[in-house]
């Protein structure tokens, strides 16, 4: 048993990617397309969308936070109690959860508002168990060219299956919403065959032999990983309300995620690129342009309705296009800097993953103030969600800040998740 659990050889990368890609498709669907589902499926308005979203969030940190404490028990008790099998249980618990909806609809549809919501509250803290653990496969036995390699691909393919997920929700989205979710229980299951070129613990993390990296370097990260949790604020305002706002443009439901998709097919355009081009490194600029992308683009967004169609719809596609440079500007940054200064891996922990779920809750927080304070008055909505979520961004920033004034930086957290 000790020789399984300090193996060092790395998961058959094929095998972890193709579970990544099969888990982001939930992911797409559900934390980032759920509310699309629910406004074709429930008739929900923002106010719903945004309390959901709340839920979301706030599940995903129960989830996070549990992971991993319940993986270092696992892995005290030995026998068949291991993170494989962790694995699978989870993955059969969300393919069977994602069932629920369409079997609801079936054979009891007064429920199915019920079914929706014990949906919800299941399949996000099983997420937030999902990934730290997933990562851990991934860097586990790695180290410098292959483990950056390895996340970089990962990267690739999670954000890839956010846009494979958003343009295969179209033709089902308008009449079939809830076989969309039935078809995301199946690719869970599928995801279990893939668990037999896992090993039972994931490989263990080695430490890189690191090059002398700038001292800003540190400080860098610092910045950027703050950024983040506030490009998960601007992300989690976006997603519930962004099928409200083509609904009041008059988009066709059939193009709403297509439409939508815009800002993820940005994100995996710079991903690639900042993969492959290096200038940025180290330039205090990068930061600043994410922050201000994400906020123009989240800006621009909220009040593309007040132009007329046709405009209204391109003016929306690029702004969501603007809003997902930024937070891949973001994700990347934080994700670089975290490995250049000799903290690659991805624990399963979950601390991080849980400040992430509280971007995701502080986002619909602000959605929510919003109605409180603008009342039925759709533009004055829009206005105070711009003035709440930037005040909520540019609030994580100054604290982001502070901690740069500090003589010393304690601790440096761990990389991001996905997603």
């Amino acid at each position: 048993m000790a020789t399984t659990r300090t193996q060092i050889t790395p998961t058959p990368l094929v095998a972890v990617l193709t579970l990544t890609f099969l888990g982001s498709l939930g992911t797409g669907a559900v934390t980032n397309g759920f509310s699309f589902i629910a406004t074709e499926g429930l008739g929900y308005t923002r106010t719903m969308n945004l309390l959901l979203a709340l839920v979301l969030g706030g599940a995903y940190i129960v989830g996070a936070l549990a992971s991993g404490p319940i993986v270092k028990r696992l892995s005290d008790r030995g026998n068949n109690a291991t993170p494989r099998a962790l694995l699978a249980v989870v993955l059969v618990v969300i393919g069977g959860v994602c069932f629920l909806p369409i079997l609801t609809q079936r054979f009891a549809p007064a429920l199915l508002e019920l079914a929706l919501w014990g949906l919800i509250l299941v399949f996000s803290p099983m997420t937030g168990v999902l990934w730290p653990i997933v990562e851990s496969y991934i860097s586990g036995g790695r180290r410098d060219r292959a483990l950056r390699s390895a996340v970089g691909k990962f990267n690739i393919v999670w954000s890839g299956a956010l846009v494979a997920a958003f343009w295969g929700m179209a033709p089902l989205l308008e009449q079939r919403p809830f076989v969309i979710l039935a078809l995301l229980g199946v690719a869970h299951f599928l995801m279990c065959v893939l668990l037999r070129w896992f090993p039972r613990y994931p490989p263990r993390h080695l430490s890189s032999d690191h090059e002398t990296v700038p001292a800003e370097y540190a400080r860098l990260l610092t910045l950027f990983r703050v950024l983040l949790i506030a490009s998960y604020i601007v992300l989690s305002a976006l997603s519930p309300l962004l099928p409200i706002v083509e609904s009041r443009m008059g988009v066709p439901v059939h193009w709403m995620t297509p439409i939508a998709s815009a800002w993820l097919t940005s994100r995996v355009f710079v991903f690639v690129l900042l993969e492959r081009w290096h200038g940025w490194h180290g330039r205090w600029s990068m930061p600043w342009i994410g922050l201000g992308m994400m906020l123009l683009g989240f800006a621009s967004v909220m009040l593309s309705p007040m132009l007329t169609s046709g405009v209204g719809t391109v003016f929306l596609v690029a702004a969501l296009a603007i809003t997902g440079c930024g937070i891949a500007i973001t994700y990347y940054g934080a994700l670089y800097y975290a490995m250049a200064v000799g903290n690659a891996e991805v624990d399963a922990g979950g601390k991080h993953e849980a400040m992430i779920g509280m971007g995701y809750t502080l986002g619909p927080l602000c959605g929510l103030a919003g109605v409180g304070l603008s009342g039925n008055e759709d533009d004055a909505f829009r206005y105070w969600v711009i003035v709440l979520v930037s005040a909520a961004v540019i609030g994580s920033m100054l604290i982001g800040w502070r901690l740069l004034r500090k003589s010393r930086i304690r601790e440096i957290p761990p990389a991001p998740s996905p997603h």
